[in-house]
């Protein structure tokens, strides 16, 4: 009996350990839209297994949590601030600590006759519950929380007594929108910005006063950060993040080795960085989604790097044809492969004329089909490492080819690993026309 409970006990030990895997750590500071006062915020997470509370910020608005796997949304609240939601984007493996800011909005208490957020609804009753006839002038504008610029908004009232809904759109031409309130009300504001957070709050009439006022609604925008951490950096070295339309983006400098800054979705970027002890090294980072990306990078072994650029007709490393292997059923990257594939890449934009054909294999081991998913896989993180190291997509041709062209026989494990492949050949596209 007590065998099977430490059996128990151990495999409950092992779930738990698997649903709470750690992957990097995240730091930063936490403060109000100004950036000058430091905010004390708990930080949250949603993942496969929930929401995952992750910890707090000291007195002074730090932070320095553990990251779980798997988070897609971060959440950062702190009492009388809106909650901030932020999508979490990962590019590559997350490794070691990635440093970012957060600023959050106040928000604003319930008072009458001014829109405050929904979450700070108290309980109300109107105390005329007879509708009385009248005339309420009110102008509703939308603005900039940080440059208090007026923004294009889609509006949307929904009324308590009329149990109806009214939309209407401010555009930057026409900035300022009058509405007439024919009774006292209890009404929902919903307000939405392109690249800015939505706002959700209620407004109060229950005055009858005929002199028009303005409501001024404040946005904050929806944030799209990137927060880069290389992973081999050395004392001296230097960085700069060039935007895709070559405009210099300003960076937030932690250390060496850390780094963060405000972007722009759907833009692509390169982050290049140089020092003395290094060579020059450029690695791009393609199409930003909203929220907050995590990039690790390691910059390549000097020596490969000088011996391509002084001979960059020479095929370095037996770097014209490599093949890649991988675990059964997996297709992340191998860590070993990343020196090669990084080779290959400054092969490539030293060589005019050259592309790359890709190759992705399994063994005979399960399900065809999926064997050929799985194949396609495996091709495209080789793809995207490649895209990712600043090679253009249409330079590189990639086929899953799942279990149809095996090295080996499939009649032993080794012969099978050997199978699970993933060939890089690079080729001259002359000959390929």
């Amino acid at each position: 009996m007590k065998y099977g409970q430490h059996i128990l006990t151990f495999c409950l030990w092992i779930g738990s350990a698997i649903a709470y895997a750690q992957c990097g750590f995240l730091a930063g500071k936490v403060t109000d839209i100004s950036g000058s006062e430091a905010l004390k915020a708990s930080l949250s997470a949603k993942t496969d297994q929930g929401k995952m509370r992750l910890g707090k910020t000291d007195s002074a608005g730090i932070f320095n949590v553990e990251m779980p796997c798997n988070v897609s949304v971060l959440t950062i609240e702190a009492p009388q601030y809106q909650s901030l939601h932020i999508p979490l984007n990962i590019d590559g493996k997350t490794e070691g600590t990635y440093f970012v800011a957060f600023a959050l909005m106040p928000l604003g208490k319930q008072t009458s006759d001014e829109p405050y957020a929904q979450s700070e609804q108290k309980h109300f009753e109107l105390k005329d519950s007879v509708r009385t006839p009248t005339s309420i002038i009110r102008r509703i504008e939308v603005r900039d929380a940080m440059s208090n610029q007026p923004l294009a908004a889609d509006i949307c009232l929904y009324y308590t007594q009329k149990e109806k809904k009214d939309c209407f759109s401010l555009l930057a031409t026409r900035p300022t929108a009058e509405i007439v309130f024919t009774e006292k009300d209890i009404v929902a504001v919903e307000v939405k910005s392109a690249g800015y957070q939505a706002y959700n709050g209620n407004l109060i009439l229950d005055k009858t006063d005929q002199e028009p006022r303005t409501y001024i609604i404040k946005l904050s925008k929806q944030h799209t950060l990137l927060s880069v951490n290389i992973l081999n950096a050395q004392q001296g070295t230097r960085v700069q993040l060039v935007e895709d339309s070559r405009l210099i983006v300003p960076l937030n400098r932690i250390n060496d080795g850390h780094y963060f800054a405000e972007v722009a979705p759907g833009r692509s970027y390169s982050f290049g960085v140089s020092s003395a002890d290094q060579a020059d090294f450029s690695t791009a980072v393609a199409s930003l989604k909203e929220g907050l990306t995590l990039k690790s990078l390691r910059i390549p072994d000097r020596k490969a790097i000088l011996t391509v650029k002084e001979n960059p007709k020479t095929e370095v490393g037996n770097v014209s044809g490599k093949t890649l292997y991988f675990p059964r059923s997996d297709y992340k990257l191998p860590p070993q492969s990343r020196a090669y594939l990084d080779s290959v890449a400054l092969f490539i934009q030293n060589n005019t004329g050259k592309g790359l054909e890709i190759s992705g294999h399994t063994d005979n081991v399960g399900n065809p089909n999926l064997n050929l998913t799985l194949s396609e896989y495996r091709v495209r993180v080789i793809t995207r490492y490649l895209i990712n190291k600043g090679i253009s997509e249409k330079l590189i041709t990639a086929t899953g080819m799942g279990s149809k062209h095996p090295v080996r026989p499939n009649d032993t494990e080794e012969n099978r690993r050997l199978n699970r492949r993933v060939e890089v050949q690079i080729i001259d596209l002359s000959e390929k026309k």
